[in-house]
């Protein structure tokens, strides 16, 4: 049976009866030529991309103009413990998918993490792809080498894709964790720790620093007053004494050493700069739960409170330099919000993302890279972020050109999760019932 739509108003999900589907008169966006092709048609089959020309007689075509990009990725995303509630995590991952996000890596994992996983990769649930860490590694829970080479073992045992690094961690404990993590072909990920350092995270094989931790310090002269005192949240309280002529040796290093960098520089732009009652008069605010608007209101004030008068814009201009140069010297950058964060909404806060990347000079098709290709390699997955035949049917369909103004990439008109469609219909309905749980 042959199904056209000729505008998306269906929903469809490829069952056993109906595995193929055609997409007709669209036009390609190649991330890496940054270049558009003419329109044309793609197939997909079994949830994989196919030469379109081998699908004779598919069984859904999808007649609609517009431009089709590989599905974006948050990597670092949160998802909501599982004791807080199935409809919670549910509506966080449908608003991850909503927003063009096909791919999470979730930042602070938990064992209920593993089997919601599968249920994703099965299609059990609705969701984007799950890549997920488990409980993190801090000064709570790492009490010597040995406990935290123990951690590593249990975690990588227990099947989680990468281990999560918060501050409080020493010298002696990063190093055990490291070398463990090295042995057992594990990721390590996430924050630097203050007695930790950048210095000894570019010369190990940490896989991302998230944040842009650590870089903060290293700004900082040696003969500076403020040099050696305490950073802050993010290493604020060092503004008045970061060097902005020292960033472009910082790039060049972290480029030379190949590790990633997540800057979730949206996250950090929300809490330091920018009127309160317009960050909360947002459009997707509708989408966060009530009790969370109120505890969010309440911790950015916390928050603004411990910014130095006068510093917040210089932060995230020393910040905005940094991300510049880290692109220019080569370093890898990936795509990455800190949804749901304190003003971080799930999938919105990713387009904003992409947005400041753009403003700090990437072109759109770079910025588009750190959340498609970037991702692939990083992972070293090429069957992902990418738009040929044997690609992971991970897509996204836009209305608008992308590479023409990045805020395109919300023109969404449907999404794709390794060959389930969502069109714009039944995205909406999603979202509307999602508004309605949360709350006025």
């Amino acid at each position: 049976m042959r199904f056209l739509i000729a505008a998306l108003s269906l929903s469809l999900l490829l069952t056993a009866e109906a595995r193929t589907l055609l997409f007709e008169n669209v036009q390609l966006v190649d991330v890496t030529s940054a270049s558009v092709s003419t329109p044309g048609s793609l197939a997909v089959r079994d949830g994989f991309i196919v030469d379109a020309d081998s699908v004779s007689d598919p069984d859904i075509v999808i007649s609609q103009a517009g431009y089709l990009i590989p599905g974006l990725a948050e990597m670092h995303a949160h998802v909501p413990q599982m004791r807080l509630g199935e409809q919670l995590v549910q509506d966080t991952l449908m608003l991850y998918l909503a927003h063009g996000i096909t791919t999470i890596r979730g930042m602070l994992g938990e064992p209920g993490h593993l089997a919601l996983r599968q249920q994703l990769a099965a299609g059990e649930v609705i969701g984007p792809r799950f890549i997920t860490s488990g409980p993190s590694f801090n000064a709570n829970s790492v009490s010597s080498p040995s406990a935290a080479r123990a951690m590593v073992r249990a975690q990588a045992e227990a099947g989680y894709d990468l281990l999560k690094l918060h501050p409080g961690l020493w010298p002696e404990a990063f190093h055990a964790i490291a070398e463990t993590a090295e042995a057992l072909g594990i990721d390590y990920s996430g924050h630097i720790s203050v007695a930790v350092g950048l210095d000894r995270t570019l010369a190990s094989r940490q896989g991302s620093i998230d944040h842009l931790d650590g870089y903060g310090q290293k700004l900082v002269p040696e003969g500076h007053a403020l040099h050696g005192t305490d950073p802050g949240l993010f290493a604020v309280n060092l503004v008045a004494g970061m060097d902005p002529d020292l960033i472009p040796e910082l790039a060049r290093r972290t480029a030379e050493s190949g590790v990633a960098n997540v800057p979730t520089q949206s996250l950090l732009e929300n809490w330091a700069t920018g009127d309160v009652d317009a960050l909360f008069a947002r459009d997707g605010m509708r989408w966060i739960p009530a009790q969370t608007r109120t505890q969010w209101r309440t911790a950015i004030e916390n928050i603004r409170g411990r910014i130095p008068e006068g510093q917040g814009e210089r932060f995230i201009e020393i910040r905005r330099a940094l991300i510049a140069a880290l692109h220019e010297a080569g370093a890898p950058i990936l795509l990455g919000a800190d949804a749901p964060q304190i003003l971080s909404i799930p999938g919105d806060a990713i387009h904003h993302e992409l947005e400041i990347y753009v403003e700090v000079g990437m072109s759109p098709a770079a910025a588009l890279a750190t959340g498609t290709i970037n991702v692939a390699r990083y992972l070293n997955q090429p069957a992902h972020g990418c738009l040929q035949a044997a690609c992971v049917a991970d897509l996204v369909l836009l209305a608008n050109n992308p590479l023409e103004d990045i805020r395109h990439t919300r023109s969404i008109l449907g999404v794709m999760r390794a060959g389930q469609w969502f069109d714009r219909d039944r995205l909406d309905s999603e979202l509307a019932a999602i508004a309605e749980r949360a709350g006025p």
